[in-house]
């Protein structure tokens, strides 16, 4: 067996900085400092002989080369945490998902009763607010949420994320303008990619006072928003069961708008051994995770 010819840290050195396109973000995810992982990438790139970054603005861009090379790197990543799982343990390991709180507990319990309906008999299901960017390559399937997201390579869309305010149904009639927002309190997930901020810019609304209701979990939303606390400005893909059952309402102010972005997305693991069940259960998220242009699923009740 001929050697790889380059070492393997400056592989795992080189897949960090390409998936996030940023060396600080890179060095960050492995504990090195910014000009350590510059040194190994440019290392790299002369032992390659290729230029596998660009610089554009502020910015780094992967070449066509480093596109190609970060393709078959993370690949091979993907084959040796598979081996070295395979002879750690030898019992079949259970199907593992992970997924923001706000998706797990609102649209995956329908996919766990699925499983258990299947008689799949360990499931492991992991919600972080913050994720780890890296470990998700771990998980059989990984819905992964943000900006950040939105950067790594070889994900699947599940849609836009389109925010817009929302509040419980007998709170509607009070919000006849957006100047009526400055008489409910404006509901903050402090962990969501889009701010209240960002849509009152959007919508030219200025608001003289403006009462703020505050939680850091996506799961406090909720139950604040159906007891009639207040308006919520959160994803629709969130908040659908809700929404398609009535108990929330969009708030359908005269004249704005809502901010759609790409920000959800979906990992299949490409792991030949446990392909098959990853792909049944891939199936069953995107028929309960993913999003039309308007915000809403694209289908329900289909499992």
């Amino acid at each position: 067996m001929s050697r790889l010819g380059v070492p393997l840290g400056s592989l795992e050195i080189f897949a960090e900085a390409g998936q996030a396109c940023s060396f600080k973000r890179a060095a960050e995810r492995l504990a090195l400092s910014t000009s350590a992982v510059s040194q190994a990438v440019r290392k790299l790139e002369e032992r390659l002989d290729r230029r596998l970054f660009d610089r554009v603005g502020n910015r780094l861009k992967l070449t066509p080369e480093g596109e190609k090379l970060l393709k078959h790197v993370l690949h091979g990543f993907d084959e040796m945490r598979a081996g070295l799982r395979s002879i750690a343990d030898i019992r079949e390991d259970p199907i593992s998902i992970c997924s923001p709180p706000g998706i797990a507990s609102q649209l995956l319990s329908v996919v766990v009763q699925s499983l258990l309906a299947s008689k799949e008999r360990d499931i492991r299901l992991v919600a972080d607010e913050a994720p780890d960017f890296r470990s998700y390559r771990d998980f059989d399937i990984a819905v992964l949420y943000g900006e950040a997201a939105a950067r790594l390579h070889n994900l699947e869309s599940l849609g836009p994320d389109v925010f817009a305010p929302v509040c419980a149904a007998e709170v509607k009639h009070s919000l006849q303008s957006v100047g009526d927002l400055a008489n409910m309190p404006l509901i903050v997930n402090e962990t969501n990619a889009v701010t209240w901020a960002e849509w009152l810019d959007l919508n030219n609304v200025s608001l003289a006072r403006t009462n703020w209701l505050r939680f850091n979990r996506a799961s406090q939303i909720i139950p604040a928003v159906l007891s009639g606390l207040g308006v919520a400005l959160e994803s629709l893909r969130v908040l659908a069961p809700q929404l398609e059952r009535g108990e929330l309402v969009l708030c359908d102010l005269p004249g704005s708008k809502p901010i759609s972005r790409e920000l959800t997305f979906l990992h299949v693991t490409a792991n030949p051994a446990r392909v098959e069940r990853a792909t049944k259960v891939a199936n069953l998220v995107r028929c309960q995770c993913r999003t039309a242009l308007d915000g809403r699923r694209t289908a329900r009740d289909q499992l």
